[in-house]
């Protein structure tokens, strides 16, 4: 039966197979993905930053060739869980999140920064679809109840960084300004 698999077939099992190898025989000394939490009245926020095994696990097991794990790999990815619990409209603008080590701002890696990185890997349309519907949106209205997942994505930084996210309220996007501060963010390795 093994050998009437196609290949694709046998990228998908061995995929399954490397995830499940990174889930359940991590080594020891490798740091697990750590997350950071705010919560008051009106938000709750979750980071969740995840270990380079993950990522290499997550985009194998959806057949991404070496090369864009790679690209992908030579980046950091935050990615954070917003839950709007106010009635007001809360406003997710990622060109007003700032990134900062020792007071000095990290660039964000936009969307546009993968466009020519898959053009050189030949990355195929379906996997830069599958890796686009994984980061955070650039805009997003949250309503009452909402909320909105995905990475957000910046070059890999040696030292831990704070990202400071700054929400516009109500409707027309008028309201108080909303600002959330993590400091100490590491970009998590698969080493101590």
């Amino acid at each position: 039966m093994l050998a009437c698999m196609n290949f694709s077939s046998s990228l998908a099992v061995a995929g399954t197979l490397a995830l499940l190898g990174v889930m359940l025989c991590t080594p020891a000394f490798a740091q697990q993905p750590q997350s950071r939490e705010y919560e008051d009245q009106d938000v709750y926020i979750r980071l969740v930053l995840r270990s380079p095994a993950q990522l290499t696990a997550f985009y194998i097991a959806r057949e991404f060739d070496r090369d864009s794990i790679e690209r992908i790999l030579a980046t950091c990815f935050v990615t954070p869980i917003i839950h709007n619990k106010a009635i007001d409209v809360l406003w997710l603008e990622l060109d007003n999140w700032q990134f900062t080590r020792n007071g000095e701002p990290i660039p964000r890696i936009k969307r546009d920064y993968w466009t020519e990185q898959w053009r050189q890997t030949a990355l195929p349309q379906a996997h830069q679809s599958t890796f686009g519907w994984t980061l955070m949106p650039e805009v997003r209205d949250l309503r009452l109840d909402e909320s909105v997942g995905g990475s957000v994505v910046i070059p890999r930084q040696p030292q831990p960084f704070t990202l400071t996210a700054r929400f516009r309220t109500g409707a027309d996007r008028q309201g108080p300004l909303k600002t959330v501060v993590f400091e100490d963010v590491p970009c998590v390795t698969d080493t101590p």
